[in-house]
């Protein structure tokens, strides 16, 4: 008898860890950094998490039938990768670039979303630097711990102001592109060097006459992406064909639209894997 009850104690145990299993392929923990809009933020009046990723990566589960359990991190924290080697989240959303130094840590990214980069200015400023070589020996507001962001202003500065015989550009590292807004209405910088996304949501803030890009193309694109860990290839497929079938549908542009992104953060016609350079 004591092995009759112990045989249906096992099984009990087995079918409750494979009904346990099964519904864990139903949710999908995905981790958000809620304080980048238009891309990850709380909606004001609700409270409710919002934003292009957001509203992007739930289309995208709906396609895989899965439930997203959403998990608030903070962007270091995030960054760190921590949360998907420690396997409390398996995808993130928060606001990252997909660079090869981040892919060594031994994820992979869906990229979804461009990211051109701009110098620019107030536009009550702007005719003072028609030419972007007149920033050379001006004070430029840059993201502080970005290498990517302080890399590319410091190569253009090399490239067009020192091999010219030009001082070069002065960075001066803030957190963030609200900070660099503040520092060029109060006359402490001369520019800033910002994203097509931060900046779209600039003009929202403050108005579209505010701020003005400077110069012709971008001085660099690069590519957001949803970071998962390398090694669990099976979700990635999975949420890339999601991501393609809302692009087919028009989900996609619809959400470029509502979040007031340009068309040139769009990723085209079909998602990309680790293609950040």
């Amino acid at each position: 008898m004591r092995n009759l009850v112990s045989s249906f104690a096992l099984c009990a145990s087995l079918l409750t860890t494979a009904a346990y299993a099964q519904e864990s392929r139903k949710t999908i923990n995905v981790g958000t950094v809620v304080i980048y809009p238009p891309l990850e933020f709380k909606d004001p009046k609700t409270g409710e998490l919002t934003g292009f990723n957001h509203d992007l990566f739930e289309a995208m589960a709906k396609k895989a039938g899965l439930k997203v359990n959403w998990i608030e991190a903070g962007w270091v924290e995030q960054a760190s990768f921590a949360p998907l080697k420690t396997g409390r989240v398996d995808v993130a959303t928060g606001d990252m670039w997909d660079t090869p130094e981040r892919r060594e840590n031994g994820v992979s990214f869906i990229d979804f979303l461009n990211e051109p980069t701009y110098l620019y200015t107030l536009t009550a400023k702007a005719d003072q630097f028609k030419d972007l070589a007149a920033l050379c020996g001006k004070r430029v507001a840059n993201t502080r711990g970005s290498k990517a962001m302080l890399g590319t202003v410091e190569r253009w500065s090399e490239e067009n102001c020192t091999k010219a015989g030009r001082p070069g550009v002065e960075q001066l590292e803030v957190a963030n592109g609200s900070e660099q807004q503040l520092m060029m209405k109060q006359g402490r910088v001369d520019a800033g060097f910002i994203g097509a996304t931060a900046f779209a949501q600039a003009r929202k803030a403050e108005g579209e006459d505010v701020f003005k890009p400077l110069g012709g193309p971008p001085l660099a694109n690069f590519l957001f992406g949803f970071p998962y860990l390398a090694k669990n290839k099976e979700l990635g497929d999975t949420l890339k064909k999601a991501l393609d079938e809302v692009i087919a549908d028009g989900t996609y542009a619809q959400l470029l639209k509502k979040y007031g992104l340009q068309e040139d953060s769009s990723i085209g016609d079909v998602s990309l894997v680790n293609s950040g350079k």
